[in-house]
């Protein structure tokens, strides 16, 4: 899929394109899972701040110099795909943003950003970015998601807007209509051995009507599965101390996990 840009739709910084370009000039490594391990390290000490993206009218935002976990997953991934694309530069990489953040990869106000982690993955999945390895390893869960219409007074964009209330609405019943997989993190055990190095990792949630709370990137370690995320709680893109098994077990509004595999 090829998308053209118009200049009302994009703000980035100076900054931001100048390291973007350092990072789409560097060679990209034999496999796309080391190349975004390679990228993503890059951003190690930024701080964690939410609600970058929020920008009215609805904009393809890029800021590398703040994430939370959902906007270093997205960024990392299309600057990873755009280095291994033969036509790799600054374009190329919006290009990837875009089809990752909106639907269908086209802005058309607040709704047609993806908001939803598992909309989110669905999408990639289909344009052959990622694999669902979740599907394999993994078991259904009868969870209906609708967090976001429900508690619409906490998302300014929506809290009077009911046009866009009602796509939302719309999203959360194709949602629904999907089998959602996971894996419980009293199984994570049995599945650790087969998670690989630059897996998204997404922690599905016991709160009502939310399908994930965080993601990042599997990295291993002395052997062991770690994290290569945004932290809340260090305030800053981190390779966590702790295991994932640790991460996972002390965190309790975690219910389990998804993951995802960059298909090539």
């Amino acid at each position: 899929m090829r998308i053209f840009f118009l200049s009302l739709l994009i703000s980035i910084s100076v900054s931001a394109q100048e390291q973007a370009v350092r990072i789409l000039h560097t060679p990209p490594k034999e496999k796309l899972n080391k190349t975004i391990l390679d990228v993503a390290e890059t951003f190690l000490g930024r701080p964690y701040v939410p609600a970058t993206l929020e920008k009215t009218p609805e904009a393809l935002v890029i800021n590398l110099e703040a994430f939370d976990c959902y906007t270093l997953v997205e960024n990392v991934l299309a600057l990873s795909l755009a280095r291994h694309n033969p036509e790799a530069g600054l374009d190329v990489y919006r290009e990837y943003l875009q089809l990752l953040r909106y639907r269908n990869g086209v802005i058309d106000g607040y709704p047609s950003r993806m908001h939803y982690f598992t909309d989110w993955a669905r999408q990639a999945v289909d344009n052959g970015i990622l694999v669902n390895v979740t599907e394999q390893v993994g078991e259904v869960q009868d969870k209906p998601i609708d967090f976001m219409s429900v508690n619409r007074r906490l998302y300014p964009a929506l809290a009077t807007d009911d046009k866009a209330w009602a796509e939302i609405v719309k999203t959360e019943k194709e949602l629904n209509e999907n089998a959602f997989y996971y894996v419980p993190k009293e199984k994570f055990a049995a599945v650790e051995p087969l998670i690989e190095d630059g897996d998204i990792i997404a922690f599905t949630s016991v709160i009502k009507g939310l399908d994930v709370n965080h993601e990042g990137f599997a990295i291993r370690k002395g052997g062991r599965l770690h994290l290569l995320h945004a932290s809340l709680d260090e305030k800053k893109v981190i390779i966590s101390k702790e295991t994932l098994q640790q991460y996972l077990d002390r965190i309790k509004k975690h219910s389990g996990i998804m993951i995802f595999r960059p298909a090539r």
